[in-house]
C-alpha cells in the first residue's frame, strides 16, 4: 500500500470519528438544554393527562342532562357528525427504518447531522399549561394544549423543500400547522414553499377534531415523515413522548365529545298549510342573515364567524328567486362550541324562531316535535352556561381560536 493510500485511509477514519464525535456532542448538548438524565428521561414524574380516572367515551356527542322523565332537553340535536375512529394515514410511504428516540444518526447528504432525541415534558405553564407530550419550551405560536409539536433544527440557515414536507404531512388525516423561524428570529406561518431561510421549524399535529382523537399510527406517521425529511435534507429532530401525546389526544377528544352539541329549533306548518318561501326569505333578511352558496341562511358576526343558520326542511335548499315556492318547515341550528357569547346568541335565535312561527302561522318545536316553551328554553340556557363554563375552565373558550380548530 502506497503512502498516498495510507493517507487516504487515515483521513477517512478521522472523518468518521469526527462525525461520531459531533453527533455525540450534539446529543449531549440537547439533553443538557432539556434537563434530561441518562436514557433521556426526567427524574421528576410525568404529569397525568387531563382526563379524569375512569372517563369513558360518550356517544353521541351530547352530554346535556336529560329533561323530564328521562327525555332529552327540548331543541338539543346531534352534533353535525359523530366522532369516528381516526382514519389511517392514506397514501403515505412510511420510512422503513424510523429512528428510535435517543439515538444519533449519520449525517444526511447535505453533510448536516441528523439527531433524533426523546425528551420529557418542559412547558411554559403560565400561558400554555403543563403538557406531558412536549419536550421543549414553546417558541412558535403553535398550541401545545391541542397540538403534538415537533421541532426540526438546522445547524445553518436552510431553505428546504417545505411544500414536499407539508404535502406529506397533510396525508396523515389530521390538521397540521407549520411555523418557520427566520434568521432574524421571527416565526412565520408556513403553508407552501418557504419565502426565507430558516434556522428551525416547528410543526404541530392536531390532537383531536370532529373525526376523533389522533391515533397512534397517525402520530407515528407524523414523526416518521419528519425523520425521513431530516435524513434527506439534514437537521436535528425532536419528537416528544408519543404515548403521552396519545393519552392527551384521547382525553381532549373525550372532553370535546361532552361539549360538542348542536341545538335545533324547528318552525313547522300547522294543519298541513305550507309557508310561502317569499315570507321566509323576508324574515331571514330582516334578521340580518345572508343566503349561502350551499342553500342555507347564516347569521355572521363582524369577523365573519357563523352564529347560527337557517335551513329548509324540504329537499330543495333555499335559492335566490324562489319566492313562489312553498315549504312545510324550516330549522334554525346553533353550533354550541363554535360561538362566543353563545347564551346571548341563542336567545337571538330563539326570538327569531318565535317570530317566524307567529308570522308564518306555524309552531316552534324541538326535534321530537314537542312545542318549545319558556321552561324548556330556560333549561337549555342553564346547560349552555354549564358547557361554556367547562370550556373556559379547560382553556378552550367557545368561539375562540382553539375551539374553531377543534370543532371543524
Amino acid at each position: 500500500m502506497t503512502t498516498f493510500q495510507l493517507v487516504l485511509v487515515g483521513l477517512g477514519i478521522a472523518l468518521v470519528l469526527a462525525v461520531v464525535l459531533y453527533n455525540w456532542l450534539q446529543e449531549l448538548k440537547y439533553r443538557r438544554e432539556a434537563g434530561l438524565g441518562p436514557g433521556g428521561l426526567r427524574d421528576e414524574p410525568r404529569p397525568e393527562p387531563g382526563a379524569e380516572p375512569g372517563a369513558q367515551r360518550i356517544e353521541p356527542r351530547i352530554h346535556f342532562p336529560e329533561g323530564p322523565e328521562g327525555e332529552a332537553p327540548a331543541g338539543v340535536a346531534h352534533a353535525p357528525s359523530e366522532r369516528l375512529p381516526a382514519p389511517e394515514p392514506a397514501g403515505m410511504d412510511m420510512p422503513t427504518a424510523a429512528p428510535r428516540e435517543g439515538e444519533a444518526h449519520a449525517a444526511g447528504p447535505a453533510g448536516m447531522p441528523f439527531v433524533v432525541e426523546q425528551m420529557q415534558a418542559r412547558e411554559d405553564e403560565a400561558e400554555r399549561g403543563p403538557s406531558a407530550a412536549q419536550p421543549f419550551a414553546r417558541e412558535s405560536p403553535l398550541d401545545s394544549r391541542t397540538e403534538y409539536i415537533a421541532r426540526l433544527r438546522f445547524s445553518h440557515p436552510a431553505t428546504p423543500p417545505l411544500s414536499t414536507l407539508l404535502d406529506a404531512l397533510r396525508q396523515i388525516g389530521k390538521p397540521v400547522r407549520a411555523m418557520g423561524k427566520r434568521e432574524d428570529g421571527v416565526w412565520e406561518a408556513l403553508a407552501g414553499p418557504g419565502r426565507a431561510s430558516y434556522t428551525a421549524l416547528e410543526l404541530g399535529l392536531q390532537l383531536a377534531d370532529r373525526s376523533g382523537a389522533a391515533s397512534a399510527s397517525q402520530i407515528e406517521a407524523f414523526c416518521g415523515t419528519l425523520y425521513a425529511f431530516a435524513a434527506e435534507h439534514g437537521g436535528a429532530v425532536s419528537c416528544p413522548d408519543r404515548e403521552a401525546a396519545l393519552e392527551e389526544a384521547q382525553a381532549l377528544d373525550l372532553f370535546c365529545i361532552e361539549v360538542d352539541v348542536l341545538i335545533g329549533l324547528n318552525v313547522v306548518a300547522q294543519d298541513g298549510r305550507p309557508f310561502r318561501l317569499a315570507d321566509v326569505h323576508r324574515l331571514a333578511a330582516e334578521a340580518g342573515m345572508g343566503l349561502q352558496a350551499d342553500g342555507t341562511y347564516a347569521l355572521r358576526n363582524a369577523q365573519g364567524a357563523t352564529l347560527y343558520t337557517l335551513t329548509n326542511q324540504a329537499e330543495q335548499p333555499f335559492q335566490a328567486g324562489d319566492e313562489a315556492g312553498l315549504s312545510h318547515g324550516v330549522t334554525l341550528l346553533f353550533d354550541v362550541p363554535t360561538v362566543a357569547d353563545g347564551s346571548r346568541v341563542f336567545d337571538r335565535m330563539a326570538d327569531l324562531g318565535h317570530r317566524m312561527a307567529a308570522t308564518l302561522g306555524g309552531h316552534l318545536v324541538d326535534d321530537n316535535g314537542r312545542l318549545v316553551s319558556q321552561e324548556s328554553l330556560h333549561r337549555i340556557r342553564e346547560r349552555l352556561a354549564e358547557a361554556y363554563a367547562g370550556m373556559a375552565a379547560r382553556g378552550i373558550p367557545a368561539g375562540g381560536d382553539r375551539a374553531r380548530r377543534l370543532f371543524v
